[in-house]
């Protein structure tokens, strides 16, 4: 095959898929085993492939999402990778057209490691371009949790120690589950759409497929008021040493309480406690976004720039085409939102369900 790439089986990639990954410098929680079970509910085939020496060493590897499309050809997208030696990803879309006998193949990536010149220049030399139309921001933030507790509390603002204080004296219970209410989990997301006119973000069959194919791969928090209402709730996936946050959302309520605080600062001590190193806060948009961006900035996390989104395409057409398609969906889910928004300024927030 080429480029020693390995299509492993799904009881294969059991066995050994997260303890490998794991092992890599530049791995992701996107690139765990469970997560390709969450996005095969949702649709999607995840398909396994490693990059293995002469001597048998794993050297890379890749978690793809496939989707099959008529006349023989294929839609693979991958989330967080591909993860190891770059050199050996050059030949992955011939082992994937290979393996999974397409004619034609679009094949897009948006991967978390670092982003580096050489890199960038191996990409380009080898038939990889970056992607005219993104699908998220290619730069967010990082926190080192090798630190002491006091000293990574010491980087935080003194506003936000102040809001975590404020907020602790309103006896908010946080509490970690794998089995959360996942009414109650939708009613929170539900609220806080209505309230900033967003489209739906986690549906309710979509939660339940998170926690039922992921929830191992999760570290999931609530914040509740005292009267047990759920009233903000925090996610982050993990796979080896790191961390990055998957789900956050709060209401009117858990806003008034600052409950954003306490959650996230027993979700960093938490994840350190089971040996979490890198706590990835997911995307920064400072002017589409700015109160999640000053959020994250006040904790004193690092932004890092990724090497972000890459395509491949079998001819010119499929690429471009590819490309019209993600722009055409991008720009739906824009016009869906803001005709939520002018409609809000007629109909109350929680009218507007759809």
């Amino acid at each position: 095959m080429p480029g020693h790439w390995k299509l492993l089986t799904e009881e294969e990639a059991g066995r050994t898929w997260n303890t490998s990954a794991g092992r890599f410098e530049d791995s992701s929680p996107f690139q765990g085993f469970e997560w390709g079970r969450y996005q095969q509910a949702l649709g999607w085939t995840p398909i396994h492939y490693v990059a293995v020496s002469d001597d048998g060493e794993v050297k890379a590897m890749c978690l793809a999402l496939l989707r099959r499309m008529p006349w023989g050809s294929g839609f693979v997208w991958c989330v967080g990778g591909p993860i190891g030696e770059i050199a050996m990803w050059n030949d992955l879309p011939d082992a994937v057209r290979a393996t999974q006998k397409l004619k034609r193949l679009y094949f897009r990536f948006r991967c978390d490691r670092r982003r580096s010149t050489s890199d960038v220049q191996f990409l380009r030399r080898h038939g990889w371009s970056p992607a005219s139309v993104t699908m998220g921001t290619s730069v967010s933030m990082e926190l080192d949790l090798t630190e002491a507790p006091e000293s990574l509390i010491g980087n935080f603002s003194r506003g936000w120690r102040r809001s975590l204080r404020n907020a602790q004296q309103q006896g908010l219970i946080v509490k970690q589950t794998g089995h959360p209410d996942i009414d109650a989990i939708r009613a929170v997301f539900a609220e806080m759409e209505g309230n900033k006119q967003l489209p739906e973000l986690f549906s309710r069959e979509k939660l339940a497929s998170l926690f039922r194919h992921a929830g191992s791969q999760l570290v999931f928090l609530q914040c509740e008021d005292l009267d047990g209402h759920v009233i903000a709730l925090r996610g982050a996936l993990i796979i080896g040493n790191r961390a990055c946050d998957y789900l956050a959302a709060t209401n009117a309520e858990g806003r008034r309480l600052l409950a954003s605080y306490p959650l996230f600062w027993d979700m960093l001590c938490r994840c350190r406690e089971i040996g979490i190193k890198h706590y990835d806060l997911g995307g920064i948009d400072p002017r589409g976004n700015p109160g999640v961006y000053h959020f994250k900035r006040q904790t004193g996390a690092r932004e890092v720039e990724a090497l972000g989104e890459w395509n491949w395409a079998s001819s010119q057409l499929l690429r471009r085409l590819g490309n019209w398609v993600i722009g055409t969906r991008q720009n739906l889910r824009k016009s869906t939102s803001y005709l939520r928004r002018r409609l809000a300024a007629v109909w109350p927030p929680a009218a507007l369900t759809w």
